[in-house]
């Protein structure tokens, strides 16, 4: 059935976005959190410490594929919008050559400079070995994954939802599947479960192949991509999603410094848990956000306020209202979850417990923060979607971070990112209430 973005009733059309992106954020959520359990059984708390160190390559990846992929299909809706079919296929082929030159340097200067990576990510001379172990097959893999993360954004802006959910199945069920395979079945550990991963990040960028052979999109490559403009219209709209997603690398990278500084390996190894889950849970936020965009994309290209507005506000409403429902189920079975994702190490129970409860008091301010931020690039307000990426996901971070563990000890790491996402809250209903006026 087609859907007429410019007329058809908007809860309708949000809600025939976002079941496939949240089916599809799930499926990554179980990929995510299998990792945790396959490396935990595979090598123990020592791998899982190994695997926190080397999650901020995975927001690095993310982060170029969310400025690229966001930045191209913010244009390519508002452009569909107004009729302009050329621009729109000029930035959806200019974003796909940008992430995919970037995540080529990547891959290619990371695996020479391996060793520097890894300390720079954060190991230790302990750690090294392990994380080396881990990195390496990622790293080899950088550029699909930085295309991988790109590509259930620009499909879902050319109305294919369920195919975009159908790529990300795939990959994620493979990563499941290579994962028990590689590591429980051959016993390869911590870099079977690199090489599971890297493997799904590729069989997932090849099954978009297909889609755009048989010509099933309405957006075509073009030869056309020699436009300055063009680039930095893609880059300035991305770059909000794609500083949130590097913020996410930041912000381990400083709490793991911290934890090394001031704790031991235990609640290094907690905190990697609970780092995993927030990855998920952060993925779910992008997931109700995503949905929103190409209605509110659309719809201003078009000049239609009031449809945008709708939906905007449905998207908040929505995901508060899960938001309190998984922290509920946060509070009501902690030790539940922290013992599945520890291979039921009583050692991280008490400390990942009581992490997990009071982390996870963000969650609801995590979701509207985020929608405001994507409603800022879906609109093109590139500068206010920076302000409040920048602030939301470093400056209030790195501030509470120190100051609260300065005052509480290593346990005030728990509250960091609820004290940073409130202090988010306030400037992004302070920067929406100017453009607002503005408009």
């Amino acid at each position: 059935m087609k859907y007429n973005v410019i007329n058809d009733s908007i809860p309708r059309l949000y809600f025939h976005y976002l079941i496939p992106t949240l089916i599809a954020t799930f499926s990554n959520s179980l990929y995510c959190l299998a990792d945790v359990f396959f490396i935990a059984k595979g090598s123990g708390s020592i791998g899982i410490a190994a695997l926190n160190i080397a999650l901020p390559l995975f927001s690095l990846y993310s982060a170029i594929g969310l400025t690229f992929g966001v930045g191209a299909a913010t244009i390519m809706s508002i452009t569909e919008g107004n009729h302009r079919f050329d621009e729109r296929n000029k930035a959806f082929t200019i974003g796909i050559v940008g992430m995919t030159i970037v995540g080529l340097f990547i891959m290619i200067a990371g695996n020479i400079y391996l060793e520097p990576l890894c300390y720079m990510l954060g190991s230790n001379d302990t750690l090294l070995p392990y994380v080396k172990e881990y990195v390496l097959p990622i790293n080899t893999c950088a550029v699909f994954f930085t295309i991988n993360y790109a590509s259930s954004i620009l499909l879902r802006n050319d109305h294919a939802p369920k195919f975009a959910m159908t790529i990300m199945i795939i990959g994620n069920f493979s990563n499941i599947f290579l994962d028990y395979l590689f590591v429980i079945v051959f016993g390869k550990g911590l870099y079977g479960a690199a090489v599971a991963t890297a493997l799904s990040a590729v069989i997932s960028t090849v099954a978009v192949i297909p889609y755009f052979l048989f010509k099933k999109n309405t957006v075509f490559f073009t030869k056309n991509i020699c436009d300055i403009y063009m680039w930095k219209r893609i880059i300035l709209n991305g770059f909000g999603s794609g500083i949130l997603e590097l913020s996410v690398g930041i912000v381990i990278f400083a709490f793991n410094y911290v934890i090394v500084k001031e704790a031991d390996e235990i609640f290094l190894a907690a905190y990697a848990i609970i780092a995993n889950i927030a990855f998920v849970t952060k993925g779910l936020c992008n997931g109700f956000a995503q949905a929103a965009q190409p209605i509110i994309s659309i719809n201003y290209g078009a000049r239609k306020k009031t449809r945008m507005k709708k939906a905007f506000h449905l998207s908040i409403l929505v995901s508060g209202v899960a938001a309190i429902v998984g922290y509920s189920i946060f509070l009501l079975y902690p030790e539940k979850i922290v013992s599945i994702f520890s291979n039921y190490d009583i050692s991280l129970l008490p400390t990942a417990t009581k992490g997990i409860k009071l982390y996870f008091s963000s969650l609801i301010l995590t979701a509207v923060v985020t929608m405001i931020l994507y409603y800022f690039q879906a609109i093109e307000c590139s500068r206010a979607a920076t302000i409040l990426a920048i602030l939301k996901g470093v400056v209030f971070v790195l501030i509470s971070l120190f100051i609260l563990v300065k005052i509480f000890g290593v346990n005030g790491i728990w509250l960091t990112i609820t004290v940073a996402e409130f202090l988010s809250l306030l400037c992004g209903i302070g920067l929406y209430r100017r453009i607002e006026k503005e408009q």
